[in-house]
């Protein structure tokens, strides 16, 4: 695999997990968010014969080409909900990208994506979003 160089944006915490898990999205999704943003997942676009076939040494996850493709994708409430929640946008350097989609891509690194990667700052949102309360979890999945 060629590295490539390229800096992408994404979400993530302190340990470089995305925000994205069973259970735990229910509690910053915005429910007034563009629903064409989840109609495919990387099982769509990468089959899993060529997942499985991806070096396993290799960190893998989804971001956004810039910072306004990643505010396209989370709504502002939704921002305000992971800042909260202890999540932010970063860029780094990436070594590949598997698949790309109108919303994202799947890149991979050999690093972990808690390594090298600047955090920057969320973009400033009214009062009234900022007031919001997080939702209550349920149980369930996402």
């Amino acid at each position: 695999m060629t590295k490539i160089g390229l800096r992408v944006y994404r979400v993530q915490g302190s340990n470089g997990r995305g925000p994205w898990r069973p259970g735990f999205s229910r509690q910053w999704i915005d429910e007034d968010a563009p629903a064409g943003r989840l109609t495919q997942n990387i099982f769509d676009l990468v089959p899993a014969r060529t997942l499985l076939a991806l070096p396993r040494h290799f960190h893998y996850g989804c971001a956004c080409r810039t910072m306004g493709d990643l505010l396209e994708w989370f709504t502002p409430l939704e921002c305000v909900r992971l800042e909260k929640l202890g999540f932010y946008p970063v860029s780094l350097a990436i070594d590949a990208i598997i698949a790309e989609s109108e919303w994202q891509m799947l890149v991979g690194r050999e690093r972990h994506f808690s390594e090298g990667a600047s955090r920057r700052s969320w973009p400033q949102v009214s009062r009234q979003q900022a007031a919001q309360p997080l939702p209550v979890p349920t149980g369930g999945g996402k």
